[in-house]
């Protein structure tokens, strides 16, 4: 399998002080006894903050609430993580001389004195150089061991699958044989190591019974959407399944009940999923009910029907409805939600022998197999700006088909050279 790197050099107007480069100097400057300063370093742990963590330290806590205050101004400490870095720094009194807080690889937060004896922030960020890489490879087993196989990371997989999924469900329908190739961007620094990825520029993907190549373009209204070759859309209306799951445990149709003991319609699909597992709205719309759905009486001492359910409302007389949930989102009846926003999490609530979502799809009170479902895509590229899109295509196809060397490209304006890693 090979991988291809076109290298377009992009730089930021702000230059980093790298924070593993500081915080090396500073180790090195703290064993050499001649130096009359100290230092503390360290990272987040598991349900630490940061006030915690400076005071575990040893560092007084009137200064903690000071350096913490400051830093606000620039970083929302509720967003920090674990294995966030820090870095102190004090003379051999323990006067504060400066601090640094690196919550990623891009960007180090500093708080120091200035010659008032005054807190001030500033940021510092990354040097980075943009490549436009190419990736492909056949999968085996799965499409995850197939990505991290050619030396990919988890959240490039996670991009590829979202450009294909009202198309694809790939926890069931990848197969053995399948094969991928992605244009796709890609951040290092200085010294040529991975920061982050960018966009995904291309993707194709090949089984017997889906072979498709989509488009990244930003039409004239700044909407950036994936297209096929023809102007047409990827995005549907309805996703392939709302939710990362196991297994479907149970098929739309006629089944045995495994409480009430007898055969009934199963009017929608139950997908296994582990507790907790974050539930998406299938589609855009309108939340019409967040609560417990009955409708059937309680049996073996186990109160009825769905538990814990949301329903929504969507255009053209759809509605969806989520049910067995163990929680909700932070939406409420009445509440607008957005295709892949989080409406719930994965329960047992009402009959239910064990973790799973059950989902439906009516379309004007009707009851309809979420697995048949014909999708409807979104608006096409308009008209008026294919001759752009297709020029785009064209190019996007030469870096996607060639494999030892590009010399121009038009789409990226800019001289670009490819090497093979």
């Amino acid at each position: 399998m090979k991988r291809i790197i076109i290298t377009l050099v992009i730089f930021s107007s702000i230059i980093l002080l790298i924070f593993s480069c500081v915080k090396r100097d500073y180790e090195t400057v703290a064993e050499s006894k001649n130096v009359p300063f100290q230092y503390k370093f360290g990272e987040l742990k598991e349900g630490e903050n940061l006030a915690d963590a400076l005071m575990s330290r040893g560092l007084n806590r009137g200064l903690v609430f000071q350096l913490v205050n400051e830093l606000n101004e620039l970083f929302d400490l509720r967003y920090s993580h674990p294995k966030d870095k820090y870095a102190v720094k004090l003379d051999t009194l323990g006067n504060f001389i400066d601090f640094g807080f690196q919550p990623n690889k891009i960007h180090t937060y500093w708080v120091r004195k200035d010659s008032l004896g005054n807190l001030f922030s500033v940021v510092d960020t990354l040097q980075l150089t943009k490549k436009i890489s190419v990736c492909e490879g056949e999968i085996e087993s799965s499409l995850w061991n197939a990505m991290i196989k050619i030396g990919e990371k988890p959240s490039l997989i996670v991009m590829l699958t979202q450009i294909f999924q009202w198309d694809i469900d790939f926890f069931i329908d990848p197969q053995k044989g399948d094969r991928f190739k992605l244009v796709f961007e890609e951040f290092v620094n200085e010294n040529n190591i991975f920061v982050k990825y960018g966009n995904i520029l291309v993707a194709r993907y090949q089984s017997p019974a889906f072979e498709e190549t989509a488009y990244r373009y930003t039409n004239h209204q700044g909407e950036t959407k994936y297209y096929d070759e023809t102007g047409k859309c990827f995005q549907k209306a309805f996703l392939k399944s709302p939710l990362n799951y196991k297994r479907i445990s149970s098929y739309f149709g006629s089944r045995f009940h495994p409480i009430r003991k007898r055969r009934i319609f199963h009017n929608g699909v139950d997908y296994a999923a582990s507790y907790g597992t974050p539930v998406e709205a299938a589609a855009d719309g309108t939340i019409i009910h967040r609560g417990w759905k009955g409708g059937h009486p309680t049996i073996n001492g186990r109160k009825g029907g769905y538990g814990k359910t949301v329903i929504i409302r969507h255009a053209n007389g759809y509605k969806t409805l989520y049910g067995h949930l163990s929680s909700y989102g932070k939406y409420r009846v009445g509440d607008r939600v957005e295709q892949h926003n989080v409406i719930g999490y994965v329960g047992s609530t009402g009959l239910s022998t064990g973790n799973h979502l059950h989902y439906t799809i009516y379309h004007y009170g009707k009851a309809i197999n979420p697995l048949s479902l014909k999708n409807v895509a979104g608006s096409p590229v308009p008209k008026r700006e294919m001759s752009e899109y297709k020029e785009i295509v064209k190019n996007l196809k030469t870096i996607l088909n060639k494999r030892d060397s590009v010399a121009e490209n038009d789409l990226l304006h800019e001289s670009i050279s490819v090497k093979k890693r």
